[in-house]
């Protein structure tokens, strides 16, 4: 079972220096997705399980794995399993930019970002009634990258509370 608890011990020169109980969670989520690689395990039950596993390092928050279409630009769920089915469909088809939420952000900008107030930042304006609608208060998304170092898509933790990340969740 991973704690749910994520101290920070001390950060030096840009290093995040963990405390035990933080190396032991992030072991764990390893081990686990390994050992599924290593059964060949369903793309899309790994991509769950590492959703679920990175909800379990933030108390109060859901992950997601969006994907852009190579023909459209536009991104849809991949995975979430702990969004309802009206929040995947209010998801479908985003299109990245600068007022696309932090998903479409990441993707647009090729950057993390890190939202501490959907209710008031820029970069939700196009997706305002839906962080109201499903209470998505702060959202922190990281662009996943082919290759060539492109975003295609993002992975998120939206959070039922107005906070920042700490360097543990920032890394």
């Amino acid at each position: 079972m991973i704690e749910k608890s994520c101290l920070l011990v001390s950060t030096e020169n840009d290093e995040i220096i963990l405390a035990p109980a933080q190396y032991n969670q992030i072991l764990n989520i390893q081990q686990q997705i390994l050992e599924m690689l290593s059964i060949n395990e369903k793309t899309s039950n790994i991509l769950s399980k590492l959703c679920s596993l990175a909800e379990s390092l933030l108390p109060n928050s859901v992950a997601s794995i969006m994907l852009k279409d190579k023909k459209t630009g536009l991104m849809s769920v991949k995975s979430a399993p702990s969004i309802p089915n009206e929040g995947l469909k209010a998801l479908e088809n985003l299109k990245p930019g600068p007022k696309g939420g932090s998903c479409g952000n990441a993707v647009f900008r090729n950057q993390p970002q890190f939202v501490q107030d959907t209710f008031t930042d820029e970069r939700w304006e196009n997706l305002r009634q839906l962080a109201v609608d499903f209470n998505i208060r702060a959202c922190w998304s990281f662009p996943i990258r082919d290759k060539a170092k492109k975003a295609i898509g993002s992975f998120a933790l939206s959070s039922f509370e107005h906070r920042s990340p700490n360097a543990f969740h920032i890394k």
